[in-house]
């Protein structure tokens, strides 16, 4: 009887810890946080519950024991949004890498970077979001057992432009050459066209995703990209135009930085096929640039100067240039060595005078669009 009564005598003197302010979604008021802005947050992890984090079948509900406090903030445009846990003391733990706009959680927002390339100079945690839409987002703050105080630092940017190629319509044309002649390229800033098909047996995350295209100049044509020791790049390949495109083939046979190669039999000379080219992971590269080129048999390529059945003349020019064809000319698209669009011109019946005067020394790519919508070929011009 005495050691029952001394076990009870201890029980009800240990400590118990409160339960935290912020222990549930639904008791926190959103902090809004705008662009240019930075806040730090203050608050502990000692004494939070697992109670009403998440709905059933969640993240946050799936993990034994995962208690979780929250905090919140309200965005009002398009934000690139950054957490940081480097002023919180002790040794570097995990965090919760995600967001959600549901409180209890349920569709979770993933991050773009997680504690990668040493967001906090100590080693703590630090998460970034690229290209939130406005809203509110609720941030779960994980919880070990050692509990124990947090400071996190939230701030926003304003949303970068995606490249020029970041939709199929804005496709990069590549020349095709017997050897491979590299294309500088890069998914930085790219967003989600479409989701990725499976390839190799998985299915990447097409969230930057670019875009570039190719006249073929022959049956065999062999698409190289190269991650440049970082990217994880997947290849697809497609047929159509970008209003329907059909996937062809795809290639995911390598990890990080790896070399990418898709070898296709049957593409049809004079027609146009698109490249779709991603970081396999959600996260996005720390490196996004990568290279890429087309290679294949020149023999029965259409002429340089030929567009299917317009010409373009001269080449080289010094400022002006005629398109001439059999067939009616509906739009002339000039890009520079980046993709981005430089001139456009409607045709008028089937020669076009286009005067680029104004373009700087240089070489550029010319495309034209038939009536119907399709680009009948494009062809490199030099200024």
């Amino acid at each position: 009887m005495r050691h029952i009564t001394l076990l009870a005598i201890l029980i009800t003197t240990l400590p118990v810890l409160a339960q935290p302010a912020n222990d549930q979604c639904s008791a926190v008021t959103p902090v809004a946080l705008n662009v240019g802005s930075t806040l730090t947050l203050t608050g502990t992890r000692s004494g939070a519950t697992t109670t009403n984090d998440g709905v059933s079948g969640s993240a946050l509900m799936t993990t034994p024991g995962a208690s979780t406090v929250w905090e919140a903030f309200t965005t009002t445009g398009c934000s690139n949004v950054t957490a940081l846990f480097c002023g919180t003391a002790g040794a570097p733990t995990a965090m919760w890498n995600f967001l959600t706009a549901d409180c209890p959680a349920d569709q979770q927002i993933f991050f773009s970077y997680a504690n990668f390339g040493g967001l906090c100079p100590n080693g703590q945690f630090g998460i970034q979001w690229f290209n939130l839409p406005a809203g509110t987002y609720y941030l779960p703050i994980l919880c070990t057992a050692a509990g124990g105080a947090y400071s996190l630092q939230l701030g926003a940017e304003a949303c970068i432009s995606g490249p020029a190629n970041d939709d199929c319509a804005g496709a990069v044309p590549l020349a095709v050459n017997t050897t491979c002649a590299p294309m500088n390229g890069t998914v930085q800033n790219g967003t989600l066209s479409a989701p990725a098909n499976v390839c190799n047996g998985a299915m990447g995350d097409a969230n930057d995703d670019v875009w570039f295209s190719f006249v073929a100049t022959s049956a065999d044509q062999t698409i190289t990209v190269d991650g440049n020791g970082d990217m994880d790049a997947v290849i697809e390949v497609y047929a159509g135009s970008c209003g329907s495109i059909t996937p062809l083939a795809c290639t995911d046979a390598t990890f990080d930085g790896g070399v990418e190669t898709i070898a296709l039999d049957g593409y049809v000379p004079g027609t146009t096929y698109f490249v779709r080219v991603f970081h396999y992971y959600t996260s996005f590269a720390l490196n996004p640039t990568f290279t890429i080129c087309v290679t294949g048999d020149l023999s029965t390529a259409v002429a340089e100067n030929t567009v299917r059945s317009a010409q373009v003349y001269p080449n080289p020019t010094h400022g002006a240039v005629t398109i001439e064809g059999t067939t009616v000319l509906n739009l002339l698209v000039v890009r520079d060595a980046t993709g981005r669009i430089v001139a456009e011109q409607r045709g008028i019946g089937e020669r076009t005078l286009m005067d680029l005067n104004g373009l700087p020394s240089g070489t550029y790519t010319i495309e034209v669009q038939a009536p119907d919508g399709a680009l009948r070929r494009s062809s490199v011009l030099k200024l």
